[in-house]
C-alpha cells in the first residue's frame, strides 16, 4: 500500500512540474487541464464599426508566434481611434496556449 501511495505522489509530483503552465496564455485565471478566458481590458461605450482581431501561440512554452499588438491590428482593420479591447485566452495541459487581442473602434 505504501508503494502505490508513495508512486502516485510522485506521479503527480512529476505531472505537475513538466506540465503546468509550460505553454501559457500568460494573463488572467488558469486552470490546470484547461483554460478558456475572455477578459475586458478598455472599452469607452461608444459604437464601433471596425473590429479585428489577432493571435499570439505557444507551444510547450518552447515556441511562440504571432502578432497581437495593437498597432499591428490598428494598421491591418485601419482602426484609428479604438473604442474596445478585449483579451482572449486559451490553454489546454500547459501543451497548448493562445492570447487573442480583439479591439473594435473607427477610422
Amino acid at each position: 500500500m505504501n508503494r502505490v501511495l508513495i508512486f502516485s505522489i510522485l506521479l503527480i509530483t512529476i505531472f505537475s512540474l513538466f506540465f503546468s503552465n509550460c505553454a501559457s496564455p500568460g494573463f488572467g485565471l488558469r486552470g490546470f487541464f484547461y483554460t478558456k478566458t475572455k477578459i475586458g481590458i478598455f472599452g469607452t461605450g461608444e459604437s464601433s464599426k471596425r473590429r479585428a482581431t489577432s493571435c499570439v501561440h505557444s507551444v510547450l512554452g518552447l515556441i511562440s508566434f504571432g502578432d497581437a499588438s495593437l498597432e499591428f491590428l490598428k494598421s491591418r482593420s485601419k482602426i484609428q481611434n479604438v473604442t474596445e479591447t478585449n483579451w482572449t485566452t486559451f490553454a489546454i495541459l500547459g501543451i497548448y496556449a493562445n492570447l487573442c487581442v480583439e479591439v473594435s473602434g473607427n477610422e
